[in-house]
């Protein structure tokens, strides 16, 4: 255990030597880590398999994340005409992405860099796109299985055909790029996909744990959310080890991120980098909301 105990403490050093102090996650990062293990109680695998898994942890500051926007936007407008282009975020159906925080980014670069776009040139949501646009620019953070981007270019299919599509990646899985060019054969879209890093599952090729490892993880994890649960090992079982800035996505391991805000089956947990979630109105408040509304603007 006292070999433990100096590796985490070289691992954590390092941590923070690369990536600095300034970001949210790295806070207290050395306190958060001992009370995180702990989460194993007296399961010594367990808290070995996640200290390796640190070390394979690949977290991108706000700055690392800034550059690589920068070269992906700036490469989408040579190979467009400005007057015709439009930059947006790959959204879900119900309005919500991880891609908004990428927007706002965006839209930093474009004032620190003094890049002349038009105002209307980045927007938020496809439906506000003018129709006389033929090169879409399209933003995401990461894309563990391809299901979000699959299933965007499908529903908003009548907004991009005829178009020119430029789809932005920080990271992305080998399946998913998979899924994406398999789809992508479905349609008439025109989709030039591009994918900064790329990162395989972490127990396919890992130098030090193997199947009996990811094994062992997948029992404890389903401690954590229950059998079956689409959240094991990262969703749908993507499992990567990715951190950005702005979020932690849910394809990385859920040890990593778990809160008990999740409703998961552990209620005490002690989170080593808590993944933010937006709760989603419900339908009924939804329409109590609609109605109220209705009320009022007919009692004007």
């Amino acid at each position: 255990m006292e070999n433990n105990v100096s590796r985490v403490d070289e691992l954590i050093r390092t941590f923070i030597e690369r990536h600095g102090t300034e970001e949210r996650y790295i806070n207290g990062l050395e306190e958060k880590f001992s009370s995180w293990l702990a989460n194993a109680d007296d399961n010594d695998e367990i808290k070995n398999i996640l200290i390796e898994l640190f070390a394979s942890f690949n977290f991108y500051t706000k700055i690392e994340i800034k550059n690589i926007l920068y070269k992906q936007l700036m490469n989408g407008l040579h190979k467009a005409d400005l007057n015709f282009t439009s930059i947006l975020p790959v959204t879900k159906k119900d309005g919500s992405a991880s891609s908004f925080d990428i927007i706002g980014l965006l839209r930093e670069i474009v004032r620190e860099h003094e890049i002349r776009i038009y105002k209307d040139t980045i927007l938020m949501d496809i439906s506000y796109m003018p129709e006389e646009t033929d090169t879409v620019i399209l933003f995401d953070d990461i894309s563990g299985t391809g299901g979000t981007i699959n299933t965007f270019l499908k529903e908003r299919q009548d907004y991009l055909k005829g178009k020119k599509i430029i789809l932005n990646l920080i990271c992305g899985t080998p399946s998913a790029k998979k899924e994406i060019k398999k789809e992508l054969k479905k349609t008439n879209l025109d989709v030039d996909l591009v994918v900064e890093h790329e990162y395989d599952k972490v127990f396919s090729n890992h130098a030090t744990l193997d199947e009996t490892h990811q094994a062992s993880l997948h029992q404890f994890e389903e401690q954590i959310w229950g059998k079956r649960h689409k959240n094991i090992l990262g969703f749908e079982d993507s499992q990567v080890l990715i951190g950005f800035s702005h979020n932690i996505p849910n394809n990385t391991i859920s040890s990593f991120w778990y809160h008990p805000d999740f409703r998961g089956k552990r209620k005490n947990w002690n989170s080593l980098f808590k993944r933010d979630t937006l709760p989603s109105r419900k339908k009924s408040t939804r329409k109590s909301i609609n109605l109220a509304i209705k009320k009022n603007k007919g009692g004007r």
